[in-house]
């Protein structure tokens, strides 16, 4: 009889440690679940938070970019009366001020995109500068604003073709 008590007692004892077992385990997947949940929810959550972001760090690039373009920027700043050297700063400070302005936008869009916009106003840079190189001193300045609005920049439009896929992918 003490042997049959001995194993019955041993089967009650393995009864509740896989009863604990069990019990333990399922408040640690439903632990588990709940964490998934939350972040799910908190990814979401992020998510309406950060697209209106992306969308407005797109539309201030494109700005940028548009802003940028050398029609518009001589159009911009141009005016009577500037003397050359006048005319070569205004135009090298407006597009630093701008690019300073929107230089946080690149936390929104993808590095390949920021890459473009970067190089889009380094080349922007580059042609004013050698165009002004180029000229004579004494050159009238309407003739180097003009020389300036007929130079395509192929980077910008690569820039914004990029920025409208990152918008379209949003």
């Amino acid at each position: 009889m003490n042997t049959f008590l001995t194993v019955v007692l041993v089967l009650i004892a393995l009864l509740l440690a896989v009863a604990v077992f069990i019990t333990y385990r399922s408040y640690r997947l439903r632990e588990w679940e709940l964490r998934l949940k939350s972040k799910g929810e908190m990814r979401v959550a992020t998510m309406k938070m950060v697209t209106p972001l992306k969308i407005q760090a797109c539309e201030r690039l494109l700005l940028f970019l548009e802003r940028s373009q050398l029609p518009a920027l001589v159009k911009r700043v141009y005016a009577p009366g500037l003397s050359k050297e006048q005319f070569h700063l205004a135009l090298l400070r407006s597009v630093e001020e701008e690019y300073e302005h929107n230089i946080a936008q690149q936390l929104y869009v993808s590095s390949e995109t920021w890459d473009a916009v970067q190089r889009a106003k380094e080349e922007l840079v580059g042609q004013v500068n050698a165009t002004f190189d180029k000229t004579e001193a004494d050159t009238n300045v309407a003739l180097v604003a003009q020389a300036l609005v007929a130079l395509p920049n192929p980077f910008v439009e690569q820039a914004v073709a990029l920025l409208k896929k990152e918008f379209n992918e949003i």
